[in-house]
């Protein structure tokens, strides 16, 4: 190896004049005044012996003084491997012939071993000693070449097939496994351009991915083709790495067969392709949710279906957006799925990103992998808001077809007898004197609260008809206000409407709909003691219609409120309990819903939701 110091002083040019004639001691004396400030290493040895090592010599071997080393057998110093090439070379130089500079391994001190480039100088003298510069090796340069030198062994025991190249793409060097591609022997592929055997569609490809290596120097994994000797192409990936950063820079590339791996990555994405697909264009919500309770993917439907994007929805909480009430219920659903891993299901609510709150049916299951490890779970929600709806609606059909059979058979039965009783006890009450009227007075007003329940049954089996026609809905309740206002006046209490919907218009049976305010405002009035407020809010949602009316009355008990609309079922001293029956058989046929809610104390909220167009 050429030493890389271009300025080491040349031993020779600086021993002073007439060495060849002074003894031993002389030229040690002559050697350490010139040497021993030197911060070149200097080593002097005669007949296998060492003369002299300069400080720099010593501190690069270990030593403090020349005593230590002066006088010992430099075979100790030095490998067994190189003796025989060191002798030679002390020959050499004894002889008058400068034999260069050369790669060694000595031992230090510490029995360590360091690696040495070792600059022969030739000196021709009786005393037949020899001069040297040793210097130690660049760490990095010698563990390329250490490299190298065991490159062969290593690769020729390799299924890859690795090659060297040089920067204009010819192979250095290439293993035996290349032989599988090569027509006419690996020993003549040397010189030959890498990519001789790649698929033509492939090699303009690999020419300008080289020539991003060259001028980048930075590691590249490249995917091609490369044709086998019996004409079959493989799919090769190829790793290569810049091994030099110098212009003579040389590259080592180490290549597998990936064809299984192709096809196998080919068929997948195919697969995948379908399943997205099928994902993409679904209805229902698909969520992917993550051990740690995260969603970590979210279909298209979102979009569609709750009005939010997918980033909205990735990354964030599974229970995001979920309604407050059903967020415990859901909780419990995903714990018990995350330890049984077995598939549960659930109804729950979500809030869509305007507002409103669709129902929803969720399947969940675990995606185990081939450990039987379940790191994540999949979702699978189907709207089922206007199934409930429907099914409401005919529930809530039959229940009244049936009450209003049975009410209008014994309004019938009961309304014609009625009326003879209530005329004769109109005559008997003539014939009496006035003081003997009292008595038929009771019982003329209790046979009018017998007629008026039958006038509820009669209108519960068939509602004061109209024609169906298209209706202000604001006109309709300030209507059913005004015949409440008087009511309202006596007890001081405030109806406020609050509404944008001054040209919202439905399509209604109008004097039904009509009673439908007056019962429902009705009992609001009649729940307020003194000095309330009635607020009216009108919504509008897409193709249906709300109507809010809220009191502040006295509220109404769980247990009652779930008796709201039982025929007969009132708390009122004069009620039948029909108003709320007739109402909810009215907005039902209307294809709405009627919802009560309240609260002892925190007064009642009544909701309406109607469709704009229903007939």
């Amino acid at each position: 190896m050429t030493s890389n110091d271009t300025h080491a002083p040349s031993i020779n040019s600086s021993l002073p004049p007439g060495i060849k004639q002074q003894g031993l001691g002389d030229t040690i004396t002559n050697l350490i005044k010139y040497y021993e400030f030197s911060t070149t290493a200097v080593v002097v040895q005669k007949n296998g012996m060492w003369v002299y090592l300069n400080p720099s010599a010593l501190h690069l071997l270990g030593y403090e003084h020349l005593s230590e080393v002066q006088g010992k057998s430099i075979w100790d110093f030095i490998v067994k491997a190189d003796q025989q090439m060191v002798s030679e070379r002390i020959k050499a130089s004894i002889n008058g012939v400068n034999p260069g500079t050369h790669e060694q391994k000595w031992f230090k001190k510490d029995g360590s071993i360091i690696p040495l480039e070792i600059t022969a100088v030739p000196v021709e003298n009786f005393l037949g000693q020899t001069t040297a510069i040793i210097k130690k090796v660049n760490q990095e340069s010698q563990h390329v070449r250490d490299t190298l030198q065991h490159y062969q062994l290593i690769t020729e025991n390799m299924n890859e097939i690795v090659s060297l190249l040089d920067r204009r793409g010819n192979l250095l060097y290439v293993s035996p496994t290349y032989k599988e591609y090569s027509k006419d022997g690996i020993h003549n592929e040397i010189g030959q351009s890498a990519i001789k055997y790649a698929h033509e569609d492939d090699k303009e490809f690999l020419k300008s991915e080289f020539l991003k290596l060259i001028k980048y120097r930075e590691p590249q994994t490249l995917q091609y083709r490369l044709k086998k000797t019996d004409g079959t192409y493989r799919f090769i990936e190829s790793q290569v790495t810049c091994i030099y950063g110098q212009a003579d820079c040389q590259f080592i590339v180490v290549s597998r067969d990936v064809t299984d791996r192709h096809l196998a990555e080919s068929k997948l994405r195919i697969s995948e392709l379908k399943h997205r697909m099928i994902l993409e264009h679904s209805n229902d919500l698909i969520c992917l949710m993550s051990d740690e309770g995260v969603a970590v993917y979210a279909s298209l439907s979102y979009k569609s279906l709750l009005g939010y994007e997918q980033d909205e929805v990735v990354g964030k909480d599974i229970l995001t957006f979920i309604h407050p009430e059903d967020y415990e219920k859901c909780q419990k659903a995903i714990v018990k799925l995350t330890e049984t891993k077995q598939p549960v299901t659930t109804i729950y609510r979500k809030i869509h990103a305007t507002g409103h709150i669709l129902t929803l049916e969720a399947k969940g299951m675990a995606v185990v992998d081939d450990r039987g490890d379940a790191n994540h779970f999949v979702f699978i929600s189907r709207d089922i808001t206007e199934k409930i709806k429907l099914e409401q609606y005919r529930e809530n059909i039959e229940k009244l077809a049936l009450l209003g059979d049975v009410a209008a058979g014994f309004a019938h039965e009961i309304r014609n007898p009625l009326t003879s009783i209530k005329g004769f006890i109109t005559l008997l009450a003539k014939e009496r004197k006035e003081g003997e009227r009292g008595y038929h007075q009771i019982i003329e007003n209790e046979l009018e609260k017998i007629e008026e329940v039958v006038n509820g049954f009669i209108a519960l089996a068939k509602p004061q008809a109209g024609d169906i026609a298209e209706v202000s809905l604001l006109k309709l309740v300030k209507n059913a206000i005004s015949v409440l206002t008087p009511q309202a006046s006596l007890k001081n209490i405030r109806i406020n409407i609050n509404s944008q919907l001054k040209s919202i218009i439905i399509r209604c049976q109008r004097n039904q709909m009509k009673q439908v305010f007056i019962n429902i405002l009705k009992n609001a009035v009649e729940a307020i003691e003194q000095d309330g407020h009635i607020d009216i809010i009108l919504e509008e949602q897409q193709d249906r219609v709300c109507v809010i009316i809220h009191d502040n009355g006295i509220g109404i008990e769980e247990e009652r409120l779930q008796r709201i609309g039982v025929p007969f079922y009132t708390n009122k001293e004069k009620g039948i309990g029909l108003g709320m029956t007739v109402s909810n058989k009215i907005i039902t046929e209307h294809k709405g819903q009627l919802k009560v809610e309240s609260k002892p104390g925190e007064g009642t909220k009544v909701v309406i939701d109607l469709p704009k167009y229903p007939f």
